[in-house]
């Protein structure tokens, strides 16, 4: 093995010392955390009669609230209704926080009372000035809604079939990303937003090409049902959907099972998008690269009509210019629309439209290690030390080439206080055509290129109906939830599956060549030339959290549902259980453990493969976990163990593909989000991941490291924000061990530490907030191979790049 090393940075490898800093501070922090309570409890009192500088512009009451929060430090817990409809002309100068929110409420009707811990509950005053506690349906923590006030903590998360659940009371692992989490990375791409997270991989941004190598736990999700959007299927190979049109990302960590329907295990990624608001809401917003890619972003949405009866909510993105690839350029636009319309107090009907598109130039699909640097070899051998991420190895010309439209609709009537139905369509499309090569290198950077160019139109549709409600039965409180669900996907290209491959030429990539280009453009209309998949999916499903006390919650659900799939011949028939156990031993504190089956599509040969097009039969993956949840005032922990099983895919030497055997992942997850304090917030992430390959036919796989797979990853995040200022500071840190590329775990990429710092500063401009963001993505520059879970291909970090952006909100 070559180990990496950038020849025109040797010193880089000092940082290599600091993998294990990464690894002491996840883990401490977690240790650290636990002591929080009472330190807090000291100073709560004394942080609440301190003076501080305020610089709140006006605007809508809930939206002043919710700056106080992030500014104070404090958390404020109230009917969401109290605070609509109302505004505020903010808060400039010095106060403390009780005479602060004294000074925002004045006038309201509104009046907040101390409950400890830095929190406050705004409640309804009567005439005498004295609080009413209202209904605590609906109630929402102002400045718990994914802000940084909370450590970007959201209380809920959407569980699938089972709907929404407080996150600590969910027996899986879901991670959220909020709309504000999303704006303060400036991240534009899924790998970019979950760069945080130890339990996904390293993966690409989409500037260049498509990001087919993002894992969740060592595992790809579903091309075919991995992908939602508002809990819908959204049928996607990449995962390049904008987020600029997303109040949240959701991933469910693991077997989706009953949550989701039929899927590989490989997790699911709920795409939430945004909705109409209560109130008026406008913001503008841009964002520059270093390389010259410009983008700009408009969001407006509001209420209308009498009663405020019908809804919207607007959002339209542009961006273009050069990346970070030498000679390379990116274009990119989409616009969304959501609306609804309060047909009466129970009934509500909702329907959205999003459509997007984007073009890159200068990439490939990856780069495939071995021997000689011929096109015919397929070992797995020396490996090229990393490649720096600005260097373009492809031809000019090369571009990939994406479109997405999808639509949706959802009734919703709530029938009573107990019980309420939900009925649901999503249609979409998503069109591909990679104009791209595959990089055949040896260790000294000898290459072949072999071209391919076809294009793909992949169709979802799906049809869902859920009704949950509450039965009481004495002791025990029964939430049910009944469904049925129907979605038909259907996969198309080109050239009809095998698509020969065209060979370019060679070279060593120290100079790349820019070899002629061969062929000509596909039209978009050619993608649906070729059907080659139509699977059907009719699902039944049913389920019960039993609530036992204060202390324990049972799950019972089970699917049943049938799979058929055209072209290969099967239709199948199983059911797929589920349980799960939680206990709190106290209000903070969760223990659970859940048990998932999993019925997933057999697998497809690729098109690279000697039997391209070959269909395999479905599977059952089953999955275990058991962990730990804390959700405590301002932060929280959680730790989960899990052994998953599912059905082993590979090429051999001669370009075979197989779905043969079992691949085992068995690991550890521990996480934490904090506010440290008024000015410090923390975020720190650790996995272990046992990745191996058991049960297979052939011997020499037994017991062996999955392709691609990383055993260990750590994340660290953390903002300071300087005291008396509005100024925030920024800084996170990512640690990859080697990953083996080669079945008999003989070759390796190495290890890679990534550094990242930014900024932000907020300004009030005549009652409108300007927030502007400095984001430094890859400090030091490092070069550093991606990898593919489960494959031997490799693709190039991407380099130091600088993002500055300005938001105006009005």
């Amino acid at each position: 093995m070559v180990k990496p090393q950038r020849h025109t940075q040797p010193g880089i490898n000092r940082f290599k010392p600091l993998a294990l800093s990464i690894h002491l501070i996840a883990a401490a922090s977690i240790g650290t955390l636990l002591t929080l309570p009472a330190a807090q409890a000291e100073t709560t009192q004394s942080a609440a009669q301190a003076t501080q500088q305020f610089n709140i512009p006006g605007g809508s009451l809930s939206q002043v609230l919710a700056r106080l929060s992030a500014q104070a430090g404090i958390y404020l817990v109230g009917a969401s209704e109290l605070a609509s409809g109302k505004s505020s002309d903010g808060l400039q100068g010095n106060y403390t926080v009780e005479n602060a929110l004294s000074h925002i409420l004045n006038g309201s009707g509104l009046v907040a009372v101390a409950q400890g811990d830095k929190s406050y509950a705004l409640h309804q005053a009567n005439q005498d000035d004295q609080s009413v506690t209202l209904s605590t349906m609906q109630v929402q923590g102002l400045g718990m809604n994914g802000s940084a006030a909370n450590a970007y903590r959201v209380g809920d998360v959407f569980a699938g079939a089972l709907g929404n659940l407080s996150k600590q009371n969910t027996p899986f692992t879901i991670e959220t990303y909020s709309e504000d989490y999303i704006a303060n990375l400036q991240a534009r791409s899924l790998g970019e937003l979950t760069k945080f997270d130890a339990a996904i991989s390293l993966s690409s941004n989409n500037l260049i090409t498509e990001n087919n190598a993002f894992s969740i736990r060592g595992i790809n999700p579903d091309f075919d049902t991995g992908q939602k959007l508002d809990g819908m299927n959204f049928r996607s190979r990449a995962k390049d959907l904008p987020l600029e049109h997303l109040e949240r990302v959701e991933i469910l960590k693991g077997a989706g099972g009953f949550l989701y329907g039929f899927a590989a295990p490989g997790g699911i990624i709920n795409y939430v998008l945004k909705r109409p608001t209560e109130e008026f809401k406008a913001s503008v917003s841009t964002q520059v690269m270093d390389s010259g890619l410009l983008m700009a972003h408009g969001d407006v949405g509001g209420r209308v009509g009498p009663d405020d009866i019908f809804g919207y909510r607007v959002n339209v993105v542009s961006e273009a210019g050069d990346t970070y690839v030498d000679d390379s350029e990116a274009y990119r636009k989409s616009a969304s629309v959501a609306v609804d319309l309060r047909i009466t107090p129970d009934l509500t009907w909702q329907a959205d439209a999003l459509i997007s598109e984007r073009k890159s130039y200068g990439g490939y699909f990856s780069i495939s290690p071995n021997s000689d640097g011929s096109f015919t070899d397929r070992t797995v051998s020396n490996i090229v030390s990393p490649i720096d991420g600005d260097k373009r190895l492809a031809p000019e010309w090369t571009r990939y080439e994406s479109e997405h439209i999808t639509t949706g609709s959802d009734l919703i009537w709530q029938i009573n206080n107990n019980w309420n139905n939900k009925l649901s369509y999503r249609y979409s499309t998503s069109y591909r055509n990679p104009l791209m090569p595959i990089l055949y290198v040896d260790g000294d950077g000898n290459y072949s290129a072999t071209l391919y160019n076809y294009n793909n139109l992949f169709k979802s549709y799906q049809t869902q109906n859920v009704l949950s409600g509450i039965i009481e039965t004495g002791l025990v409180t029964h939430n049910v939830v009944a469904g049925l669900s129907h979605t038909r996907t259907i996969s198309s290209n080109s050239s009809g599956i095998g698509t020969l491959a065209i060979p370019l030429g060679s070279g060593n990539v120290s100079s790349p060549v820019d070899f002629e280009r061969p062929v000509g453009h596909l039209d978009k209309s050619d993608a649906s030339f070729n059907e080659y998949s139509r699977v059907t999916r009719k699902e039944v499903f049913l389920s019960d959290t039993l609530n036992v006390g204060d202390s324990w919650d049972f799950i019972i659900g089970a699917r049943y549902g049938s799979l058929e799939d055209d072209y290969g011949d099967y239709k199948e028939s199983e059911i797929t259980p589920s349980f799960a156990a939680i206990y709190r031993p106290l209000e903070w504190m969760s223990i659970y453990a859940s048990y998932v089956e999993a019925f997933e599509q057999g697998a497809t040969a690729p098109n690279t493969a000697a039997n391209a097009g070959e269909v395999f039969e479905p599977l059952i993956s089953k999955q275990y976990e058991t962990g730990i949840k804390v959700e405590h005032d301002n932060w929280s922990a959680n730790m989960a163990v899990f052994q998953l099983q599912k059905g082993l895919t590979y090429e051999d030497e001669n370009d075979v593909f197989s779905q043969d055997g079992e691949a085992r992942y068995e690991g550890l997850e521990l996480s934490t989000r904090a506010k440290i304090n008024e000015q410090w917030l923390v975020g720190a992430s650790a996995m272990w991941l046992d990745a191996t390959n058991r049960k297979t036919t052939d011997e020499s796989l037994e017991g062996e490291p999955i392709q691609g797979v990383a055993d260990k990853q750590f994340r660290l995040y953390s903002e300071y924000q300087v005291p008396n200022t509005q100024l925030t500071l920024t800084g996170g840190a990512q640690y990859t061990s080697q990953r083996p590329l080669d079945t008999a775990n003989q070759w390796h990429v190495g290890s890679v530490t990534l550094f990242d710092l930014g900024a932000r500063y907020e300004i009030d401009l005549n009652k409108q907030l300007l927030t502007l963001r400095l984001n430094v993505e890859n400090l030091t520059d490092k070069a550093y191979w991606l990898t593919s879970a489960g494959s031997s291909s490799i693709a190039q970090g991407a380099p130091r790049t600088i993002k500055l952006g300005a938001q105006l909100d009005f």
